[in-house]
C-alpha cells in the first residue's frame, strides 16, 4: 500500500511509524524541509 501523510507533527509521525511497520510505502509531506 502507498500512503501520503500531510504533516509530520505528533499524529502524522505516529501514523507513518505504524503504517511503515505494517509494510506500507510511506511519503510524508511537511512545510519543514528538515523533517
Amino acid at each position: 500500500m502507498k500512503v501520503i501523510i500531510c504533516g509530520a507533527g505528533q499524529v502524522g509521525f505516529n501514523i507513518a511509524r505504524y503504517l511503515s511497520g505494517e509494510g506500507a510505502d510511506i511519503t510524508v509531506v511537511d512545510r519543514n524541509p528538515e523533517l
